[in-house]
């Protein structure tokens, strides 16, 4: 694995600011709005999903195996670049959104890497266990969520 300079730069930077937003998104979470542990995995689910991306990108700069970058993929990508799309553009989701568009970037910068890289049976193995371990995760936020609609509503101040 050869990455240029100009690669690694953008890679950790992008690291970085993702750690800032979602330390300041927890610290919300968790100080602000006092949340449990099990509601900030619900309510604030792009944070459990950048911390794992986080920890991968540290795995992969560590070990130097290709299949540490794509194991983040999906969560990132549904909850982040997805998130583009489910959240509003105005009030507190700005900053939300921010956090959206960071995942979005370290997920070209890591789909940029991997294409680079040609290793393409990494890739196909980190997705797929990217595939068995967050699905459950997704299902469990989906239900969650649902299941405490008004108490998200209320504590998000979505309603009127």
């Amino acid at each position: 694995m050869n990455l240029t300079k100009t690669e690694k730069i953008t890679g950790i930077a992008l690291a970085t600011v993702l750690l800032l937003l979602t330390l300041s998104g927890s610290g919300y979470f968790f100080f602000t709005l006092k949340v449990t542990f099990v509601q900030w995995l619900a309510y604030n689910a792009c944070s459990p999903s950048s911390l794992v991306y986080l920890a991968c990108f540290i795995a992969f700069w560590l070990t130097k195996k290709t299949v540490w970058l794509p194991l983040a993929f999906l969560p990132m990508y549904y909850f982040g670049t997805m998130g583009l799309f489910t959240f509003t553009w105005s009030g507190a989701n700005i900053f939300a959104q921010m956090s959206h568009i960071t995942m979005t970037l370290n997920l070209i910068w890591t789909g940029y890497v991997l294409y680079r890289i040609s290793d393409y049976k990494a890739f196909t193995q980190g997705l797929l266990w990217s595939i068995a371990l967050f699905v459950p995760y997704i299902a469990f936020v989906m239900y969650y969520c649902r299941k405490h609609a008004e108490e998200i509503n209320s504590l998000l101040q979505m309603t009127p």
